[in-house]
């Protein structure tokens, strides 16, 4: 008895987030005057990696506030998504710019903004 082995292999880039999965069917066929063969099922899982952007609900916001409003009013909601399997809960939020005052503050885990 002989064993051969055969490796399986990619031809192109695969996306998670297209297809997060394939099944393949394996025939191994001899060369006898009758051949004979055998088939196995092999399930591929494409593990996702972070290879996206998260993305905003809108491409800009424009939430307003009224003078003299207290200390720690709420302004706006900051909704986000992570395409990534599992990225989604681990997105933070950050004022980057636009704010040399202090003046705002944004929750770093709800993306909620206050003045």
């Amino acid at each position: 008895m002989s064993t051969v082995f055969r490796v399986i292999r990619t031809l192109e880039l695969l996306d998670h987030e297209t297809v997060p999965h394939y099944w393949l069917t394996v025939y191994a066929t001899d060369r006898g005057v009758v051949p004979l063969s055998a088939f196995v099922e092999v399930y591929i899982e494409v593990q996702d990696v972070n290879d996206n952007a998260p993305q905003t609900s809108e491409p800009v916001y424009y939430p307003s506030v009224m003078e003299n409003s207290p200390k720690d009013v709420s302004i706006i909601q900051i909704e986000a998504l992570d395409p990534d399997t599992n990225s989604s809960d681990k997105l933070t939020y950050k004022i980057t710019s636009g704010n040399p005052q202090g003046f705002f503050s944004i929750n770093p885990k709800t993306g909620e903004s206050s003045g």
